[in-house]
């Protein structure tokens, strides 16, 4: 706890008198939820790790019964909880307007200064300067600009795997790591201990501990972050101050580095060159906001894909039968001596189907990032009050048996019909990178790099359960942990070649990529 049992009481206590004596009690119907207790509302409703999405679903079920919204309230602040595609289609889609602000988060905004990340940042025109600029390097078109270095990156990758096949749980960090350096600043990652990703993993783990709404009482009782930090109890304070070097250094080194590199005519193509080079003609493109475009992409991109990436080879050791079904379809399609590209996604539905469900049955953000209701609203008669915390619980959306029946089972079938991609079936990409306006921009950057890594390891390897001493499968844990990103456990899995062709085919395609390239 931040700070002592006492003083939260006295501090807490005194802030909610203070702001409930002022406060005209709003008649009108809330969302059902669990019962408040006069001062402190839902306090100790509040879920903790693990899980969290979970116990939210439950309410949603225990207290909405066929409503889709639920609501709390947490001393003086107020939360809304979608639990259903039908309610954030309605609100978030429908009504973005008013649905598309950001609580402020003291701690990570306002105590370690990641206020210039554009997930954080309040909706207005600083923040759709930014939103315009990342559509601008990530839309669709515009990703498959990046599909050779996916390739070059991910031929590296598979090459690692071969040399050393029990080292996959630190290969994955390294090609989700490799690809946002690269992407970013045009900086080649080093086959280990690689600085630039070192960085890119020290910002990951304070942001993803302090960007998740509610984590710190300074969240839920914003006045807090005036605590000096030496006051008894604030560790908070001491935390965030000593996190605040990390936040920088993410932002300002690798992008300094890119510009001595361009002025000494050595950079690499990159998204910060790109958007440096067009810095001359477009008057709009100042440093501070092209450093904080390139930034995101630098502390964003490397756990969101990172957790999908180890999470397929969960899903292969578990689900052997859908692992060769896939394998079968690829070598179908594909010619021998060669792997699958991006250019043959279309011609791989199956493939496709299992990174769907992937997505769907391992959620990297279950808890969205939370969005802000900017004026009074009604919905299905009930009254959603202006300023409230509104949570889309995309886990209860993925696992919504109306929408996925059976859906703790992993099945990409769910997704064809006929063997070929089912339009009307309900789509996981629609929902897992976020919400009406605030969708993530990156979201066909992630999908590319999921997709390739998915095709070429089942086009190459087996990956099966590793065994223990007695000779027995070892299953993993599907435990997901808890913080704006879901991870798995680390666990041991057993993976082989399939082939000495598909060994021959990594080295050859490898080598020659690397050549084409100079590299």
């Amino acid at each position: 706890m931040d700070l002592s049992a006492s003083t939260i009481s006295i501090l807490g206590l005194g802030a909610a008198l203070a702001a409930l004596a002022f406060r005209t009690r709003d008649t009108r119907k809330l969302p059902p939820g669990p019962p408040r207790k006069f001062l402190l509302g839902n306090v100790f409703d509040v879920p903790r790790p693990p899980e969290e999405w979970k116990v939210l679903a439950g309410f949603g079920k225990k207290y909405g019964a066929s409503r889709p919204v639920t609501y709390l309230r947490v001393l003086t602040m107020e939360v809304i909880v979608l639990n259903t595609m039908q309610a954030v289609t309605d609100l978030l889609e429908k009504r973005s307007a008013i649905y598309s602000d950001r609580p402020r988060l003291p701690m990570a905004c306002d105590i370690i200064g990641f206020d210039w990340v554009t997930a954080l940042m309040p909706y207005g025109p600083w923040w759709r300067l930014h939103r315009r600029e990342l559509h601008n390097v990530m839309n669709e078109n515009a990703a498959t600009k990046y599909w050779d270095v996916h390739q070059k990156l991910n031929l590296r990758f598979l090459k690692r795997i071969m040399d050393d096949p029990a080292d996959w749980w630190e290969a994955t960090m390294w090609l989700s790591g490799a690809n946002v350096v690269h992407l970013s600043f045009g900086m080649d990652a080093a086959p280990k201990n690689d600085p630039w990703i070192q960085l890119a993993v020290d910002v990951v783990e304070v942001g993803s501990q302090v960007s998740s709404f509610g984590m710190y009482l300074v969240d839920w009782m914003p006045s807090f972050k005036h605590i000096p930090s030496w006051f008894p109890g604030a560790k908070f304070k001491r935390d965030g101050l000593a996190w605040r070097g990390i936040q920088s250094r993410s932002k300002n080194v690798p992008f300094e580095e890119v510009k001595r590199n361009m002025a000494a005519g050595t950079a690499q193509q990159s998204i910060a060159s790109e958007l440096l080079d067009r810095q001359h003609d477009d008057a709009s493109l100042s440093e501070d906001l092209i450093k904080n475009v390139v930034g995101v992409m630098f502390v964003a991109g490397l756990d969101t894909t990172l957790s999908s990436l180890r999470s397929f080879f969960h899903a292969m050791v578990l689900n052997p039968s859908i692992q060769r079904l896939a394998q079968e379809e690829i070598d179908r399609v594909i010619p021998d001596g060669r792997l699958p590209t991006l250019h043959d996604r279309h011609r791989l539905p199956y493939v496709d189907a299992v990174v769907r469900e992937i997505m769907r049955r391992y959620p990297v953000l279950p808890l969205a990032v939370a969005h802000r209701l900017s004026e009074d609203d009604e919905y299905q008669g009930m009254h959603l009050p202006k300023g409230a915390t509104v949570i889309p619980n995309t886990w209860a959306i993925l696992n919504n048996p109306e929408d996925y029946p059976d859906p703790q089972a992993f099945k990409p079938e769910r997704y064809l019909r006929d063997d070929v991609l089912d339009p009307n079936a309900p789509n996981p990409y629609v929902v897992v990178f976020g919400y009406g306006r605030r969708i993530c921009p990156g979201r066909h950057i992630a999908d590319a790099e999921l997709w390739l890594l998915v095709a070429t390891m089942l086009s190459c390897y087996n990956i099966s359960p590793a065994k223990d001493a007695r000779g027995q499968d070892i299953v993993p844990s599907s435990f997901m942990s808890s913080g704006v990103i879901s991870m798995l456990d680390q666990f041991p899995c057993e993976i082989t070649l399939r082939s000495d062709e598909r060994k021959h085919a990594i080295v050859n395609e490898l080598d020659r990529v690397e050549h084409s390239s100079g590299a």
